[in-house]
């Protein structure tokens, strides 16, 4: 084979082996690293609904995300209207007992193209409890729910803490850790939700609190500058930044105080490590 000839075969095989292996980019996925609740159809002619969460459900702040799409030409559904509720059923001494927990609404969210809320779960399931979660959906005059039983799990590190009212000795809050969600060495966003009790049925965000926080590294007997106070943000969420200097176990303190400049809790924390 003459040499020009070896040229041209080879140069074939090599355009034949870069045109195999062109590596087209992965569709993006949102939910890639997320935990799945349920997946079901939802009765409403081919559309299905997906629920999913960051990790698997925990007591504290949970981010719900919800994807409505078409089984068969699989485009996502932006135009419905999403709402999640939450239940906890116990069987005590005197009966059924049934409480909620602080939720967030679903909002649409065209970055990820699904919906996203939150629930802020207030105890772990028992042996004498469990929570069911339900998610209703609406478009037009199409509608429909979905219910389903969901296990809650405490963290080692806890992510909400709760108390009575330091100032009145009588109203019930529940402060949940939102961020930092993967903590590094340097200025970290310090965000937490605050709510408080009406009912069992009632566990409405509060606005206008004044936090200050305190970070302390008890192994090493020392804390850490440049931190910032979290400021009210809406919704219940308050947001600053906390300074970790060197990686281990951290304890950021926090003092809480109310609209009316009463301390509703000298020191509640939180417990990070990394």
């Amino acid at each position: 084979m003459k040499i020009s000839n070896i040229i041209i075969v080879l140069l074939l095989s090599i355009i034949a082996f870069s045109c195999q292996n062109t590596d087209e980019p992965a569709p993006f996925d949102p939910f890639k690293d997320m935990t799945k609740l349920v997946s079901a159809p939802t009765g409403v002619n081919t559309y299905k609904i997906e629920v999913y969460v960051k990790e698997d459900p925990f007591v504290g702040y949970n981010k719900v995300y919800l994807s409505i799409y078409d089984s068969v030409s699989n485009e996502v559904a932006s135009d419905w209207t999403a709402s999640i509720s939450t239940l906890m059923t116990m069987m005590t001494d005197m009966g059924t007992m049934k409480h909620t927990c602080p939720l967030e609404q679903p909002v649409y969210n065209s970055e990820i193209k699904a919906y996203e809320g939150s629930a802020m779960f207030v105890m772990p399931t028992t042996d004498m409890g469990t929570w069911q979660f339900t998610v209703k959906y609406q478009n037009g005059n199409m509608e429909g729910e979905l219910s389903f039983t969901i296990v809650v799990k405490e963290k080692e590190n806890k992510a909400m803490v709760s108390f009575v009212s330091e100032a009145d000795q009588t109203t019930k809050y529940f402060v949940a850790l939102i961020q930092p969600e993967l903590p590094d060495v340097g200025i970290n966003d310090f965000e937490i939700g605050i709510y408080t009790k009406e009912s069992m049925m009632s566990f409405p965000a509060v606005e206008g609190y004044t936090v200050v926080i305190e970070p302390e590294m008890p192994s090493m007997e020392h804390g850490s500058p440049d931190n910032v106070n979290p400021i009210s943000i809406g919704n219940g969420h308050y947001k600053g930044s906390v300074n970790f200097t060197m990686t281990g176990f951290w304890r950021v303190h926090m003092k809480i105080t109310n609209t009316q400049d009463q301390v509703i809790v000298q020191d509640a924390y939180f417990d990070i490590e990394f």
